[in-house]
């Protein structure tokens, strides 16, 4: 339901365009910053929640993510772009213990109507325009990197 808590032990993925990953493939703290879009700053980080998904393999949930995106992105996805997968518990309490300020960051449901409708979307809240190094302290939690772009 919109503003549930997403679980510690469940998992988020976050679409990462192609400049926001590095050469060895791993991503970028860019891809984990709020953006400030024609005045509008981002309320929060988008990600979609993968066990809302109720599926039961880990390549059926990636697959409905690319689906998902590959509707919101009309123009297109770049081969370059990556799907990054964090486990929620673990990338709170890495910002948290490793933050200036113990940031504590929640992972709440945000499911989107559409279109395309996104009902396992979700958003990283917590996060300020100006927090580099809480972007590339949620990087470093990435735990698989998957092609946005489906077969």
């Amino acid at each position: 339901m919109k503003g549930d808590r997403v679980p510690n032990t469940d998992h988020i993925t976050r679409y990462c365009s192609g400049g926001r990953v590095k050469r060895d493939g791993s991503i970028s703290g860019e891809a984990f910053r709020l953006r400030q879009l024609a005045g509008y700053t981002e309320e929060y980080l988008s990600v979609n929640w993968l066990e809302h998904l109720g599926k039961n393999s880990r390549e059926e949930e990636i697959a409905q993510i690319q689906g998902v995106l590959a509707a919101k992105f009309t123009g297109g996805i770049r081969p370059s772009a990556r799907i990054a997968l964090l486990n929620v518990g673990e990338t709170l309490d890495h910002v948290r213990n490793n933050s200036e300020d113990s940031r504590n960051l929640q992972v709440l449901h945000e499911p989107a109507s559409g279109p395309p409708p996104d009902p396992s979307h979700s958003g990283i809240h917590g996060l300020r325009l100006e927090d580099a190094l809480i972007g590339d302290l949620i990087a470093m939690t990435v735990k698989e990197v998957y092609p946005a772009k489906g077969s």
